[in-house]
């Protein structure tokens, strides 16, 4: 880093400078002494795998977390922690990966919630609420209905209505666009681009989180690096490659064989295919993609977000349609139309948000654990209770559920005790092939572990897996072959002993083609 008075001030003065930040979770951390500064008129990016700490610390400089421990330093004044409000009125604003919106308010509405422009004695004014938005779309180039529901915007126009907001009514110092790319087209993120370049012009600070390297190259000026919640480089992009950037990211681990017993895992499973894929396509999705999957085997899908690789599975499973190519389950040619077809075909799909669409959350634990199961536990038109009791207790101790009774409501669990009941509740229909979009997202470390555990010794045990994860560790402790997708194609197949993150991680940026098999 240049030290000389005169080159610093060309480079842009220092606003944010984060030091020894510290993040600590019972039983986790997820910020260690990271360390920081962002300048004027720079796109700093930061980069890091899944579970290094990237939202953690922007959510610790928007004051949505308090940390632990360390300074944050904004335009020379100091704070052990920032409030939302504070980081507000410091010139801090933040667009998240989800657009938070209220759906049925409209555009302007949503532009000033819930500080609406209002005359003496609180009226509103609607009115200059609705041309201010008007000519704040206009000037960041948006052709948006002001008056429109924002539920009836698309996602990717819902998302630069709040960056819009964020750089032209909030007015913000320090913009923090937090995985915001992950929801836009490729056309849009164009035009996102544009207007970043703009601001940045205009002495506006951006830091740009993304797991995607090229657009951090493309775009940044600079890029932190974080790694298990630690600092590890913070580096000018002109001295920066995708092979550089990525031995930052993954440091000098390599994790083949796992951390869970994976060596004993033979290379190649025998014994006939109880699903296999042949040409399947799924326009703007996925393309022509083939595979087998045997009993007993567990098969990752490894690929960024966008890669094709929840469509994959709900291709399967008959959430979505497919345009081309054919299913065949333990030999017979299948075309489920839904995942209740799925399901009685022998194909269970777990999906990735498991509040939404995997538990009936005002239900007890044992109504949802039995709900896969109830053709094993009826007796003509009544559920045989006794029997049902037994096996949902089972399936607790099995999986080490914690509640306090069968009859607990699963909305009062945990997020990985209501993780392992949805596992449970697939796990007892007892089907040929499981098909488990990220089963440990969003859960502690304790209760990642024991899925992985329970797949790998459970599920496993008695059927195929296809599965998905928020990180490449998960894949690499468990899985004994990994297909990476990119841009919807598998670019590359690992086989069980040839396998590590790093690998991994250089594959899905589309590093390196070779089939490691």
């Amino acid at each position: 880093m240049k030290s000389a008075e005169g080159e610093q001030a060309a480079e842009g003065r220092v606003i944010l400078r984060l030091d020894g930040i510290t993040k600590l979770y019972p039983g986790s951390i997820a910020l260690y002494d990271a360390r920081m500064d962002v300048r004027e008129g720079e796109v700093h990016g930061i980069i890091g795998k899944n579970g290094a700490g990237k939202s953690t610390l922007v959510n610790v400089v928007s004051g949505i977390t308090p940390p632990t421990g360390g300074i944050i330093e904004i335009g020379g004044d100091r704070y052990s922690s920032l409030t939302r409000q504070r980081a507000k009125r410091k010139g801090i604003a933040i667009v998240t990966q989800e657009p938070e919106v209220v759906p049925d308010f409209t555009v302007a509405e949503n532009l000033f919630f819930p500080d609406y422009l209002r005359r003496p004695g609180g009226r509103i004014m609607w009115g200059d609420i609705n041309r201010e938005a008007g000519r704040m779309m206009e000037q960041a180039g948006l052709r948006v209905n002001v008056l429109a529901k924002m539920s009836d915007l698309p996602l990717s126009e819902q998302q630069l209505v709040l960056v819009a907001k964020a750089f032209y009514l909030e007015k913000a110092k320090i913009i923090i666009l937090d995985e915001v790319t992950a929801s836009l087209s490729s056309k849009d993120a164009a035009f996102l681009y544009e207007i970043i370049a703009a601001q940045k012009r205009g002495g506006k600070a951006i830091l740009f989180i993304s797991h995607h390297m090229g657009e951090i190259l493309e775009i940044c000026d600079r890029v932190t690096v974080l790694r298990d919640g630690q600092t590890v480089a913070t580096e000018e992009r002109k001295t920066l490659d995708r092979h550089r950037l990525s031995l930052f990211i993954v440091g000098g681990e390599d994790l083949a064989g796992g951390s869970e017993g994976g060596a004993a895992v033979s290379r190649v499973k025998t014994g006939d295919p109880v699903l296999t894929v042949k040409g399947l396509t799924r326009a703007g999705a996925f393309y022509d993609l083939s595979f087998d999957l045997r009993g007993g085997e567990i098969l990752g899908i490894a690929g960024l977000r966008g890669s094709g690789r929840t469509e994959l599975l709900k291709a399967i499973a008959g959430v979505d349609r497919v345009d081309e190519g054919r299913i065949f389950v333990k030999g017979e040619e299948r075309a489920f139309r839904s995942p209740a077809e799925a399901f009685a075909g022998g194909v269970v799909y777990l999906p990735e948000n498991r509040d939404r669409e995997g538990l009936i959350e005002n239900q007890s634990v044992r109504e949802n654990l039995s709900l896969s199961s109830l053709k094993h536990l009826t007796r003509g038109a009544f559920i045989n209770k006794r029997e049902e009791l037994k096996a949902v207790e089972g399936l607790i101790d099995m999986l080490s559920i914690v509640t306090p009774s069968p009859e607990q409501e699963v909305r009062n669990l945990s997020g990985g005790n209501r993780q392992k009941v949805v596992v449970g509740k697939i796990f007892a229909a007892r089907p040929l092939v499981y098909l488990l979009d990220e089963p440990t997202r969003g859960i502690d470390i304790g209760a990642k572990k024991s899925i992985l555990a329970i797949i790998k010794e459970r599920l496993a045990s008695r059927a195929g897996v296809i599965m998905t994860a928020p990180g490449l560790e998960d894949l690499v402790s468990v899985c004994d072959r990994i297909l990476v997708l990119c841009g919807g194609r598998v670019v590359n197949e690992f086989y069980r002993g040839a396998f590590g993150e790093r690998e991994l991680y250089l594959a899905i940026h589309g590093m390196d083609r070779a089939r490691a098999v």
